[in-house]
């Protein structure tokens, strides 16, 4: 009788119900964890909640006339949660991250019609599980499913539509625009391209006039800028394994403005202030490889998967802030890799799937470890950013190599 199940069982993965149960359940028990243990979900149940009370309250909006660390239109998911469950928002909240993943799942696999997604599905599935409680609880949920909505779109040769969500998701979270820079390198007619965005942003900053807006609605940036360097971010390992050492004047302190941990110590003001400037230089490095392949006449497809990969990892290698959920960056990269189904992915994906699982370890588990200099937390820290300078590093390689063939054999 086993024999017999084993050929349905084997194929259950693909079933497009089963892949569904699978991101439900996963998704359900990420909520359960988050919620038994510590406090993963602290920014939902606290700030984001108070950004809705206090706005009502006094009557103003984030982002509009009311300065904000975030572009405007991150107050849309963030209202909708209160919405949806006004009773208890951390409830209407989940409600809103689980059917905004199921649906775009769904999508990916075309409502069942395309099955040959469900690898990438799977990955989905597998990298936010992963990556813990925190992927469930901040606002990368929903600039993670823009970016995939925008890969989808891509791969489909809808060039338009794909930067109009790299472009939406960006004024979430700033990371899509690696997206925008990589389908500018790739697209053919790049005045129209630089016209339709143009012609979008400036619709997003009328409605936000509309709205009431003033100069508060260009808040984000100063306030962005204005950071010190996170606890978390790649750079910070400098004053991490000082701390390490017990080396005087390193030390970790919570900013109560933008609501962070961060490090102090000698040459930090001056290194942060460097860092915008170092990801800029790195983007023009990976927009110059690109141009390269490009000019190379390699496959649409298999350029946009490597740039937009390794734009993804400058900003995030090269990011004064470091913060858990940025994994969720990462996986949407990953993620335009596997729907176009690019040659020599998988060690990416690898690398991927366990720098998520890093993540959890990191946060919250041993997230007091790190703040507190410990070994174990340190250690965490420095190899979840080697797993993403591999990244990085994979995709400047792959890139160069892009460059260099010969143009028979880059299609």
């Amino acid at each position: 009788m086993l024999t017999s199940l084993m050929p349905r069982i084997r194929a259950l993965p693909a079933k497009f119900w089963f892949i569904l149960a699978a991101a439900l359940i996963s998704q359900l028990t990420l909520i359960w964890l988050g919620t038994a243990s510590g406090d993963p979900y602290g920014d939902v149940r606290y700030t984001y909640s108070a950004w809705v009370t206090t706005s009502i309250q006094n009557g103003f909006i984030l982002g509009i006339n009311e300065p904000w660390v975030y572009p405007y239109i991150a107050n849309i998911p963030v209202w909708l949660a209160s919405w949806i469950w006004p009773a208890d928002y951390m409830t209407g909240w989940f409600i809103l991250c689980v059917n905004v993943n199921m649906l775009l799942i769904a999508y990916l696999l075309g409502w069942g019609k395309q099955m040959q997604q469900s690898k990438a599905a799977w990955f989905f599935i597998g990298a936010v599980f992963l990556c813990g409680p925190v992927a469930l609880g901040r606002l990368e949920v929903f600039s993670l499913a823009l970016t995939v909505l925008a890969a989808i779109s891509f791969v489909k040769r809808r060039e338009s539509s794909s930067m109009q969500f790299f472009n939406l998701a960006t004024w979430i979270k700033v990371s899509p625009v690696a997206g925008i820079f990589t389908g500018f390198i790739i697209s053919e007619k790049k005045i129209r391209f630089v016209l339709h965005l143009a012609i979008a942003t400036v619709i997003l900053v009328l409605i936000g006039l509309l709205l009431g807006g003033n100069e508060s609605m260009f808040s984000f940036i100063g306030l962005q800028s204005g950071r010190g360097i996170q606890v978390e971010s790649t750079v910070a390992i400098i004053w991490l394994v000082q701390m390490l050492f017990g080396i005087s004047g390193a030390d970790v302190y919570y900013d109560n403005t933008i609501l962070t941990f961060q490090v102090s110590g000698f040459g930090v003001t001056e290194i942060a202030s460097l860092m915008t400037l170092i990801q800029f230089g790195a983007l023009a490095i990976t927009m110059f490889l690109g141009f390269r392949a490009k000019r190379n006449g390699v496959d649409a497809n298999t350029l946009f998967a490597w740039m937009f990969l390794t734009a993804t990892m400058d900003l995030l290698v090269f990011n004064k802030v470091g913060s858990p959920q940025y994994h969720l960056w990462v996986i949407g990269a990953v993620m335009f890799g596997l729907i176009a189904g690019t040659a020599k992915w998988r060690l990416v994906t690898l690398i991927t799937l366990g720098t998520s699982a890093v993540s959890w370890l990191l946060f919250p588990i041993f997230y007091g470890s790190l703040l507190n200099g410990a070994p174990l937390g340190v250690s965490l820290t420095i190899l979840k950013n080697l797993g993403f300078v591999a990244l990085l590093v994979i995709g400047n390689i792959q890139l160069t190599k892009l460059g260099n063939k010969p143009k028979s054999s880059v299609a």
